[in-house]
């Protein structure tokens, strides 16, 4: 889903008259996910250089935004084995990339 399918059906849950509790909290996300998405190189970088200083929040938001793991590992100071602990520690999903054979 982009950012304009997002912005088509936010417009169509506010042009209802009473939106369920469900509705509201689809609303909210998709809201919340166009706010991930708005975020400028300028701000990623500023986080990123940050470094070890970074909030788990803003390590989140990070890998949200789509910044890729090795870039957000080394600016931690971690290698990729490191961060990807750290990552399973905080409750994050971690993929596993399978070999082709």
């Amino acid at each position: 889903m982009d950012a304009l399918d997002m912005y088509q059906e936010i417009e169509t849950l506010q042009s209802a008259e009473k939106l369920t509790t469900k509705q509201k909290q689809r609303m909210k996300l998709l809201q919340s996910k166009l706010n991930y998405d708005k975020l400028n190189q300028k701000k990623l970088k500023r986080i990123l250089s940050k470094k070890q200083d970074m909030k788990q929040s803003e390590i989140l938001m990070l890998i949200e935004s789509g910044v890729r793991r090795d870039q957000i590992s080394k600016a931690l100071g971690m290698n990729n084995h490191e961060f990807r602990e750290y990552l399973r520690n905080i409750g994050v999903k971690i993929s596993t990339r399978r070999s082709k054979g």
